[in-house]
């Protein structure tokens, strides 16, 4: 691609004087770019990519753009851009042909439900026989296969070559999790979706966004006309008060949902099965009646938010039900470890307040004896959260196992310590197991007949983030394997 005749559909950028430059790629990381790449260097939470342009010219970069004046070199031309992020945005977009405007894509944000979402959206996609793909927390996801992913939402170059690729496989469709960290750095700036869906907005990220206003405001920039995403609808959970906020706020075509009668659509009964959910929903296409193998009331709102995302998309109620009830559960949400043992082991994800409660009270639900939850708080992440969890665990759990989760660079006796602030005024007992291998097999170890075990916090992670380090470690492995030990002392 020709630099210069990118460069004049972006506004804002002065082209004067750049040489006619072809660009074979687009990088954002000087470790990444190869020959005859346009380094963009933007300044990070950590570090400034303006450091990093030599590095980036030896590997090859054609050009590089910058805030701050650059430099040129003999191998590379180097120009100057308003705002780093929304460039590489709008030049990621322009380089992959704006894959995004090819494909009926919904964009899912909230604090918590995004996954599931996104996963009964693709569901519904795929058994309606469209071709779909899927990005978030787990993967990403094309017609053809997937790959892990390692950011809820990617940097745009890595998102828009995700698309361009899905399309390119003859996708048409859609679902994608929008991060608010993603929307605060511009990942998704300019993109266009056909769908934006609300979950809620619940205690997570205050370490970046420093208050819930501030959070709020990151959510909603996906909803704003300032962030150019072109929303034709919007699903809105407006049980929330902030999602009451954002339908006022929102100025289109909006589908409330919620247990509210007077959310367009709502719902009108519901039972919680051991194996799932039976639910009718009223919505401005009638009653839908679901039998889900989704557990729960927060499930319930995900389904809500699903059909409403595939109604904006004049999907009907029929092929709505079909692709909810075929998809049976998401990796590391709610997902039960069975070696024939006489008790339930669960792991989830839950690593917010409110998920943790909302996980607990539906273990509560279950039929049981007693309910032991093994659980901690990530290092480097916004602390007010963890006294608040260690409260949550301790009033709603026989035992919980207070333990490390990926501390970073915390030292994890520190993070434990401030769950533990929350935990004495407690009904339950605790216990302080900083090895988290331990203390998955001392809840194994200690539970009797008819007991839940709850694991929390990590869901279908694979690795532990220690110091500088990301080790091999699997909720549900570990579980797996410390179930086998268990039995086969027992046998």
């Amino acid at each position: 691609m020709l630099l210069r005749t990118a460069l004049e559909q972006i506004p804002g950028i002065d082209t004067t004087g750049i040489p006619d430059v072809h660009i074979q790629g687009v990088s954002y990381d000087s470790r990444a770019c190869r020959e005859g790449h346009l380094f963009v260097a933007m300044k990070g939470e950590k570090a400034d990519g303006a450091c990093f342009v030599k590095q980036a010219a030896i590997r090859g970069a054609a050009a590089v753009a910058a805030e701050h004046p650059v430099a040129p070199a003999e191998n590379f031309v180097a120009f100057t851009v308003p705002d780093a992020r929304k460039f590489l945005a709008d030049i990621s977009r322009i380089f992959h042909q704006d894959p995004a405007s090819k494909l009926k894509l919904v964009a899912v944000t909230g604090t918590n439900g995004k996954t599931t979402t996104t996963y009964l959206i693709d569901s519904i996609f795929r058994r309606t026989g469209l071709r779909s793909c899927l990005g978030g927390t787990i993967a990403m996801k094309t017609a053809a296969g997937s790959i892990q992913s390692r950011h809820t939402t990617p940097e745009s170059p890595d998102l828009m070559q995700f698309l361009h690729l899905a399309a390119t496989e003859g996708c048409t469709h859609g679902s994608l999790e929008v991060s608010s960290h993603a929307l605060v750095f511009k990942r998704v700036f300019g993109m266009k979706f056909r769908v934006g869906v609300f979950m809620n907005l619940t205690r997570d990220h205050l370490d970046f966004h420093r208050d819930i206003e501030n959070y709020y405001s990151a959510k909603r920039l996906l909803f704003s006309p300032e962030n150019r995403n072109n929303l034709e609808s919007a699903v809105i959970n407006t049980d929330d008060p902030y999602g009451k906020k954002l339908k006022d706020y929102f100025d289109g075509s909006v589908l409330s949902f919620g247990f509210n009668p007077e959310a367009d659509i709502h719902v009108l009964d519901y039972k919680t099965r051991a194996d799932g959910t039976d639910l009718i929903l009223a919505t401005p296409m009638g009653e839908a009646v679901f039998e889900t193998g989704l557990i729960g009331r927060h499930n319930v709102y995900n389904v809500m938010a699903a059909t409403g995302a595939a109604l904006c998309l004049q999907i009907d109620l029929e092929e709505i039900r079909d692709g909810i009830e075929s998809m049976q559960g998401v990796p590391g949400r709610f997902e039960r470890v069975d070696a024939g043992q006489d008790f339930t082991v669960i792991v989830d994800y839950a690593h917010t307040p409110d998920a943790l409660e909302n996980l607990l009270t539906l273990a509560a639900q279950l039929p049981h004896e007693k309910i032991l939850t093994v659980f901690g708080c990530g290092g480097d992440r916004d602390k007010s959260k963890r006294p608040i969890m260690g409260s949550i665990a301790v009033d709603k759990s026989d035992l919980s196992i207070v333990t490390s989760d990926n501390p970073r660079s915390e030292n994890p006796l520190d993070i434990i310590k401030d769950i533990e602030t929350g935990m004495h005024e407690g009904t339950g007992i605790y216990r302080i197991v900083p090895d988290r291998r331990e203390a998955i097999e001392l809840a194994v170890g200690t539970a009797g007949k008819g007991d839940i075990v709850v694991i929390a916090g990590k869901g279908h992670e694979d690795y532990q983030i220690v110091g500088g380090s990301r080790n091999p470690f699997d909720d549900r492995q570990v579980a797996r394997e410390s179930l086998s030990k268990l039995l086969k002392e027992d046998g």
